[in-house]
């Protein structure tokens, strides 16, 4: 659900800075979620580090968002 709202949020044209900062906080918690599943082998390490890739460039892309908001 976080991913997807970031993917919403990227697709609006106007978007709010705090809905913006709110996003990239959930994601990097996510991101951080995931990497403990790969460690403890929960989650294969080859689906993970794509969830993690993909959440990495949507943080990025949030960011420069921001920047330009």
């Amino acid at each position: 659900m976080t991913i997807q709202r970031a993917r919403d949020l990227l697709s609006q044209s106007n978007t709010d800075s705090n809905e913006l900062r709110n996003a990239i906080i959930a994601l990097e918690n996510e991101k951080r979620y995931v990497e403990n599943c790969i460690l403890l082998e929960f989650r294969s390490k080859e689906e993970g580090e794509a969830v993690v890739n993909e959440i990495s460039l949507l943080i990025k892309q949030l960011r420069q968002r921001q920047c330009t908001n």
